[in-house]
C-alpha cells in the first residue's frame, strides 16, 4: 500500500471512531437527559398529587383557608373561604383584592410583616356573599415546600365576638363612670352634712352641763345619734374612697396578734357595757407580717365593732393563725347571726341596711391588700367572720407555729 493510500486509511479509521463516539455520546446524553425528565416529571406528579391531597384536607376545615404567596398573589380558598367570600372555585384574585378597601393597607402591613418575620395576625374585613362585611381574624405562617416558601392563613369570623367585646367594654366603662360620680357625690354629701352635724354633737356636749338632771337623757340621745351619724359619714367617706380608687397603701412588718389585741381593747368599752367578753386565740404570741397597719386596722374595727353589736350575750373570739404564706384572722360571735336571705348581699353596704357599711369596706380593704373575706352564719346562731391576708416578705413562721401546725 502506498503511503498516500495508508494515510487515507488512517483518516478514515481515525474518523469513524470520533463518529462513533460522538453517537455513543449523544446516545448517553440523551439516555441521562431522559433519566433525568422522568425524575423531574414524577417529584412535579408527586409534588402536585401531594398539594391536591392536602388541598383536599383544607376544603374540610370549618375555618377560612387562604394559601397564597409572600406578596399574596396565587391564591387558593378552601370551600369555607370560597363560602365566606362569595366566589367559586379559585379565583384569579390575590389576598389584597379580597379584602374591604378601608382594611387594604393593613392587609399590607400584614403581608410586609411575613416577609420580616414569617408570621402575622390581623383583623380584616372582607366582602360576603350578599355584600355585607365579614370580620376576620387573619393568622398567617410562612411555610416551605419542597424549597417553595407559600403562606398558610388561617381566617375565623370574629364580627360576634369582637362587638361583644366593644359592648363588654363600654358596659365596663360606663359601670365605672357611675361608680366614680356616685362616689364624689356620696363624698360631697358627706362633707356638707358633716359641718352641721359636727355643731349639733357640739353643743349637745354644751347642753348637757346646762340642763336639769331629767332633761340629760334627752340630750345623752341627740349626742349619741349624733355621734352615730358621723361615723356612718367617716364609712361613707371611707367607702367613696375606695370605689374612686383613692386609697394607697403603705405595707411595714407588724405582728398581726398585737394588731388585734389593740382592736380588741379599742372595742372593749362597747364590749362591757354590754356584758359580753373579748378575747383572743392564737398559735403563737407573735405573728410577723408585712401589711399596711391603718387598713388592717380599720378592717378588725368594723369586723370586731359589727360583732360586739350584734351580740347580746356570750363574747366575741378573734382566732389568729398562719402558715408560712398567709395568716388567718377568724372573727367568731355568739350574737343573732344573719338571715341566710341577706348573706348574698352582705358586702354592698347600699342594699344592706342593717348591717351597714362596715362589711363593704372591710371586703374592699382586704381585697386592696391582696386578701379574701368570707362570711359563715346561722340565723340566732353566730357568725363567724374568716379574713385571709398574704404575709408578704415578712419572713419564715415562728417556731410556736410550726411545732402547732406539726
Amino acid at each position: 500500500m502506498t503511503a498516500s493510500g495508508l494515510l487515507f486509511s488512517v483518516s478514515l479509521t481515525v474518523g469513524l471512531a470520533v463518529g462513533a463516539g460522538v453517537v455513543v455520546g449523544l446516545a448517553a446524553g440523551a439516555l441521562v437527559a431522559g433519566a433525568v425528565w422522568t425524575r423531574c416529571r414524577r417529584r412535579h406528579d408527586a409534588l402536585e398529587a401531594s398539594e391536591a391531597r392536602q388541598r383536599r384536607l383544607l376544603d374540610h376545615a370549618a375555618d377560612i383557608v387562604l394559601v397564597h404567596a409572600l406578596d399574596g398573589a396565587d391564591l387558593w380558598l378552601n370551600r369555607a373561604g370560597q363560602a365566606a367570600l362569595g366566589v367559586a372555585g379559585t379565583p384569579a384574585l390575590s389576598l389584597v383584592d379580597t379584602v374591604a378597601v378601608e382594611d387594604r393597607a393593613t392587609v399590607r402591613a400584614h403581608l410586609a410583616a411575613l416577609a420580616e418575620t414569617g408570621r402575622a395576625r390581623s383583623d380584616v374585613r372582607v366582602g360576603g356573599p350578599s355584600g355585607e362585611r365579614v370580620l376576620l381574624d387573619l393568622a398567617s405562617q410562612v411555610v416551605e415546600v419542597e424549597s417553595e416558601r407559600r403562606v398558610v392563613s388561617v381566617g375565623r369570623d370574629v364580627g360576634a365576638e369582637r362587638a361583644e367585646q366593644a359592648a363588654l367594654a363600654e358596659a365596663r366603662d360606663q359601670a365605672q363612670e357611675g361608680a366614680r360620680v356616685r362616689s364624689q357625690f356620696l363624698a360631697s354629701m358627706s362633707h356638707e352634712i358633716r359641718t352641721p352635724l359636727t355643731s349639733v354633737v357640739g353643743f349637745a356636749e354644751i347642753l348637757r352641763d346646762e340642763v336639769a338632771e331629767p332633761q340629760r337623757g334627752l340630750v345623752d340621745a341627740i349626742a349619741a345619734g349624733g355621734e352615730r351619724l358621723l361615723a356612718t359619714l367617716d364609712s361613707v367617706l371611707d367607702l367613696a374612697t375606695l370605689d374612686a380608687r383613692r386609697e394607697t397603701l403603705r405595707p411595714e412588718a407588724l405582728d398581726v396578734v398585737a394588731e388585734v389585741e389593740a382592736a380588741l381593747d379599742r372595742a372593749r368599752p362597747a364590749a362591757d357595757a354590754r356584758g359580753i367578753a373579748l378575747d383572743v386565740s392564737s398559735v403563737g404570741p407573735e405573728l410577723r407580717a408585712r401589711l399596711d397597719a391603718d387598713a388592717l386596722g380599720r378592717v378588725l374595727a368594723h369586723v370586731v365593732g359589727n360583732a360586739v353589736r350584734f351580740t347580746e350575750a356570750g363574747g366575741v373570739t378573734v382566732e389568729v393563725d398562719a402558715d408560712a404564706h398567709a395568716v388567718s384572722l377568724r372573727v367568731i360571735d355568739t350574737g343573732i347571726g344573719i338571715p341566710e336571705a341577706a348573706l348574698p348581699t352582705l358586702f354592698d353596704g347600699f342594699e344592706s341596711p342593717g348591717q351597714g357599711f362596715g362589711l363593704a369596706i372591710s371586703q374592699q380593704l382586704v381585697h386592696l391588700m391582696g386578701g379574701t373575706i368570707a362570711v359563715e352564719s346561722r340565723w340566732r346562731a353566730g357568725t363567724a367572720v374568716t379574713v385571709v391576708l398574704p404575709r408578704g416578705e415578712a419572713g419564715p413562721v415562728e417556731a410556736e407555729v410550726a411545732e402547732a401546725v406539726a
